[in-house]
């Protein structure tokens, strides 16, 4: 929240976002994914949440997925 002051008190958006929004893969970085999700109550007019995660495993081959960061965008509707 250091670097996105904005995001603090949607860490439930942040996490729907997650679950059910939209996802799509980093075309420079194939560990990397992009969730994208709408909400109609987001301040400053904005429209979406964005959450990147990245997936690795750990030495010893567990899971090691983690949120790298989120942000709030404007984006037009189609």
């Amino acid at each position: 929240s250091e670097e996105h002051p904005e995001m603090q008190g949607y860490e439930s958006q942040v996490l729907e976002t997650i679950q059910r929004g939209q996802r799509f893969q980093d075309s420079l970085r194939p560990d990397v994914f992009l969730y994208y999700r709408d909400f109609e109550d987001l301040p400053a007019g904005n429209s979406t949440i964005v959450a990147v995660v990245r997936f690795g495993f750990t030495p010893g081959g567990a899971e090691n997925n983690f949120i790298v960061t989120a942000y709030q965008i404007f984006r037009h509707r189609r």
